[in-house]
C-alpha cells in the first residue's frame, strides 16, 4: 500500500531519532546530522514557509547541488502539500526561466551566489516568483535572504503554526502531486512529469522488495538530486533509516569513497566503465606474475558466482580459491572504493556486460535497472542474486510490462505518472486510453524473461535503402574503447553510417607519448597520420563484428568534448543529437561528400 513521502519520513524519525541521517563535509571533516536534527529543521522550515503564505499545491523550486538543505526543503515543502520542482544547477538562466514560468514557481532555493544570480537576471520575467533564498554560508549579508535566517524565523513560528501544519499534513494523500520533474528535452522543450506521493512511495516499497536495504547502510550521494533516480535513492535511504553522505563534488568522489566507506552507490555506467578501464590499464604496468594472478582471480570469481547462482552453494575447492583470490586481489580493489561496498546500482544507460561481470567477480554486484522520469523512475531491476548482464532485469512488484508489435516498451503500475504538467495532448500521446504508458524505447526479452533495451524508438536511423539501425548499441561499443570518450552515429537518410568521435584526450596523449609522436595542439594531434590510423584500426575491428549495413564507413575526430554547459548534452548526459548534428553540419557533409566504395577506402576528415 502506497504512503505519502512525509509519512515515510515521520515513521523513520520515530524509529531512529538518534541515527545518522546525513553526513556533510565541513572544514575538512564529515559531520553527522541525526534524523531528529533533520526533522527539527524540516519543522522549522515548514513553519517559515507557512508564514510566507505557501499553499497546498503551490510550487517550490530547488536550484542547487546535492546538500542537506536540498533534503530539508524537499521534506518541508512536501509536508505542507506543496509541489517540489528540482532544477539542474548546470542549466542556463534562459533554461531556468522557461522551467520556472512553466511550473509557476512561487519560491526558489539556490545553492550559492552563482546560482541565485541566474535567477536575479531573469526575475523581471518571472511573474509568479515571490521569494528567492540562498543556502551558502558565504552569501550571508547579500541582498538575497539566507536559508539559516529562514530557519530562525521558522523556529519562532513553530508554536503558532503547529495546528495549521498538522492540518496540512493530514490533507496529503498518495494521489496528491509531490513533484514536477522535467524531462531532459533531447528533442525539444522539456516536459514536466507530474509525480505523486503514491508514485514515489510505491516505487520505494517495490524496489525495497528486490534490493535489501538496512538502517546500517550508507549511500554516497553525488548524482544530481534533480535526477529522479538519485531522488528515489534518497527516499529509499530515508525509508530504511540509512545514512546519506554527500560527496563534495564529482571531482572528489574517489576521495570521498575512502572517507565515507559507503555500502551503496548509485551511479551511471560511464563511471564504472572508467574504473574498469583504469584498472586494466594499471594492470598492464604490473609484473607478469601479478597480471597472471589478477586474471586467474577473475576467472575464479566468475566461476564462483555463476556456481552459487545456479546451485545455491559453492563446493570445495572453488570456495577456498575464492577466499584466496579475495585476500590477494579483490580486497585491495574494493579498498579503493571504500572497502564496504556491497552493492552498486547503475542506471541511465546500458552497462557493458563485461564490466558488470568484472565487478561481480570482484564481489561487488552491480544492479542494472531501467526506468524513466515518468515512472518515478524504476520499472525493472536485475535481481542481485541472479543478474543477467546485458539486460535490465525483470519488472519490479506491481509493474506490468509489455512489448508492442514494433518492439516498443509499454507499462502500467502505481509508479506511472498521471500526466504531463499543462500538456494534455502530450499526456494523451504518452498514456493510451487503456492506461498503458508508452516509453518510446525499443526492447526485447531474453530466453529467461529479462528485458533488454535496444534503443530509443525516435532515434532509430533509417538508411536510404530502408535498413533500420539502432545507434545506441554501436555507440556503446565505441565507448568501450580506451581512447574514445564520446561518440555519435550519423546516417539518417544516407546509404552508410559515419561516426563523430571525441577522443579520451588524457588516454590519447599518453598513447601518443608511448609512440614517441611529436605533436602540438589538439587539432594537430587529431590529424597526425599515426593517430588517425590507430582510430581507423579501432573502427575496423568493430566493423568485423557487424552486419554490412551497420558498419561505420567514415569518422571524424573532434577536438572539443560535449557537455550540458556547451549545449550538446542534457543535464542527464544524454546526447542532443539534433544539436550535435547541426553544430557539425559541415563536418558531416564532408563525411558523405566522397562515398567510399569499400570499407578499405574509408577515410577521415579534419574538423
Amino acid at each position: 500500500m502506497s504512503k505519502t513521502i512525509p509519512a515515510i519520513f515521520r515513521d523513520t524519525v520515530s524509529a531512529f531519532p538518534e541515527k545518522t541521517a546525513m553526513l556533510v563535509k565541513k572544514m575538512g571533516h564529515y559531520h553527522s546530522i541525526t534524523y531528529r536534527e533533520f526533522d527539527e529543521r524540516v519543522e522549522q522550515l515548514a513553519a517559515a514557509l507557512l508564514e510566507l503564505g505557501i499553499g497546498a499545491g503551490e510550487r517550490i523550486a530547488i536550484l542547487a547541488e546535492n546538500c542537506p538543505q536540498w533534503l530539508i526543503v524537499d521534506q518541508a515543502a512536501l509536508s505542507l502539500g506543496a509541489i517540489v520542482v528540482p532544477i539542474y544547477s548546470t542549466l542556463t538562466a534562459e533554461q531556468i526561466r522557461y522551467l520556472l514560468n512553466d511550473a509557476g514557481a512561487k519560491v526558489i532555493f539556490c545553492s550559492d551566489a552563482m546560482q541565485s544570480q541566474k535567477v536575479i537576471v531573469i526575475r523581471h520575467e518571472l511573474p509568479a516568483l515571490q521569494h528567492i533564498f540562498v543556502f551558502a554560508a558565504d552569501c550571508q549579508g547579500h541582498d538575497i535572504p539566507h536559508f539559516d535566517a529562514l530557519l530562525l524565523a521558522g523556529f519562532t513560528a513553530q508554536e503558532r503554526t503547529r495546528r495549521a501544519r498538522a492540518e496540512r499534513y493530514e490533507q496529503i494523500t498518495p494521489k496528491c502531486l509531490a513533484s514536477l520533474v522535467y524531462t531532459s528535452g533531447t528533442t525539444g522543450e522539456p516536459k514536466a512529469a507530474m509525480l505523486s506521493h503514491g508514485n514515489f512511495s510505491s516505487n520505494v516499497l517495490a524496489t525495497g522488495q528486490v534490493i535489501e536495504i538496512a538502517d546500517t547502510d550508507t549511500f554516497l550521494s553525488f548524482l544530481p538530486l534533480s535526477h529522479v533516480l538519485e531522488r528515489i535513492a534518497y527516499y529509499l535511504a530515508v525509508w530504511r533509516g540509512a545514512t546519506i553522505a554527500f560527496a563534495e563534488s564529482m571531482e572528489t568522489v574517489a576521495a570521498n569513497l575512502q572517507e565515507v566507506q559507503p555500502t551503496f552507490l548509485v551511479t551511471v555506467p560511464r563511471m564504472l566503465e572508467k574504473i574498469h578501464q583504469r584498472t586494466l590499464a594499471n594492470l598492464a604496468n604490473e609484473p607478469p606474475l601479478r597480471r597472471e594472478l589478477f586474471w586467474l582471480a577473475l576467472e575464479v570469481g566468475e566461476y564462483y558466482h555463476q556456481t552459487r547462482q545456479e546451485f545455491g552453494r559453492v563446493p570445495f575447492p572453488t570456495n577456498l580459491l575464492y577466499e584466496l583470490a579475495t585476500k590477494l586481489v579483490f580486497r585491495p580493489f574494493r579498498a579503493r572504493l571504500g572497502g564496504r561496498l556491497r552493492c552498486i546500482f547503475s542506471g541511465g544507460a546500458s552497462l557493458a556486460p563485461s564490466v558488470g561481470q568484472f565487478f561481480m567477480s570482484c564481489g561487488i554486484p552491480v544492479i542494472e535497472g531501467y526506468g524513466l522520469t515518468e515512472t518515478a523512475p524504476i520499472l525493472t531491476l536485475n535481481p542481485p542474486e541472479a543478474p543477467h548482464f546485458g539486460t535490465v532485469g525483470k519488472a519490479i512488484p506491481g509493474v506490468t510490462i509489455r512489448l508492442k508489435a514494433d518492439g516498443e516498451i509499454v507499462c502500467q503500475g502505481p509508479n506511472v505518472m498521471p500526466g504531463y504538467w499543462n500538456q494534455p495532448e502530450a499526456t494523451r500521446e504518452a498514456i493510451d486510453s487503456d492506461g498503458w504508458f508508452h516509453t518510446g524505447d525499443i526492447g526485447a526479452w531474453d530466453e529467461a524473461g529479462y528485458l533488454r533495451i535496444i534503443d530509443r524508438k525516435k532515434e532509430l536511423i533509417v538508411l536510404s535503402n530502408g535498413k533500420k539501425v539502432a545507434p545506441l548499441p554501436l555507440e556503446r561499443q565505441l565507448l568501450r574503447q580506451d581512447l574514445i570518450d564520446q561518440a555519435m552515429i550519423v546516417g539518417e537518410g544516407k546509404h552508410y553510417l559515419t561516426a563523430l568521435i571525441v577522443p579520451d584526450f588524457p588516454a590519447l596523449e599518453a598513447w601518443a607519448g608511448q609512440q614517441e609522436l611529436t605533436v602540438g595542439d589538439r587539432p594537430a594531434l587529431l590529424t597526425h597520420p599515426s593517430v588517425v590510423a590507430h582510430y581507423d584500426r579501432i573502427i575496423c575491428e568493430l566493423n568485423r563484428t557487424l552486419a554490412p549495413f551497420e558498419q561505420i564507413k567514415m569518422f571524424a575526430l573532434l577536438p572539443d568534448s560535449w557537455t550540458p554547459e556547451t549545449g550538446e548534452m542534457t543535464p542527464t548526459l544524454k546526447l542532443k543529437r539534433r544539436v550535435i548534428a547541426e553544430k557539425y553540419r559541415e563536418t558531416i557533409s564532408a563525411l558523405y561528400a566522397n562515398a567510399p566504395a569499400t570499407i578499405a577506402e574509408r577515410m577521415t576528415v579534419p574538423v
